[in-house]
């Protein structure tokens, strides 16, 4: 399956799904590219799943009938991914086409509090 995984969410999810071909914003050169033309990009690369952690992007963007699921993370925090990896793995499983789906990984935790991502 191919996925990209937004800006905000840690790159080191990446090494928890070896059985798919993961690719992050940042190395697909779109860094900084906003919402609705990062959501273009997205679809010209025929990419399966679209993994963000951006909470507006349903109220910025029509995600309805995308060629791609999107699975909305509830935060992007590493640390506390990293231990519910497995419910990013399951929802990967489920994930469809056109859809929206949260999935619930932790609690934000604000960057004061924060150790650093891999």
């Amino acid at each position: 399956m191919k996925i990209v995984l937004d800006e905000g969410v840690p790159e080191g999810l990446s090494n928890y799904l070896p059985e798919h071909d993961v690719h992050t914003v940042r190395s697909l050169g779109w860094k900084g590219i906003l919402n609705g033309r990062l959501l273009k990009l997205v679809e010209s690369i025929e990419t399966e799943t679209f993994i963000t952690a951006d909470k507006n992007l349903q109220r910025q963007q029509n995600m309805r009938g995308r060629p791609f699921a999107t699975l909305l993370l509830s935060t992007n925090y590493w640390p506390e991914i990293e231990i519910r990896v497995e419910a990013v793995r399951s929802a990967l499983k489920d994930a469809v086409r056109g859809e929206v789906r949260s999935v619930d990984c932790g609690t934000f935790v604000p960057k004061r509090f924060r150790k650093p991502a891999p």
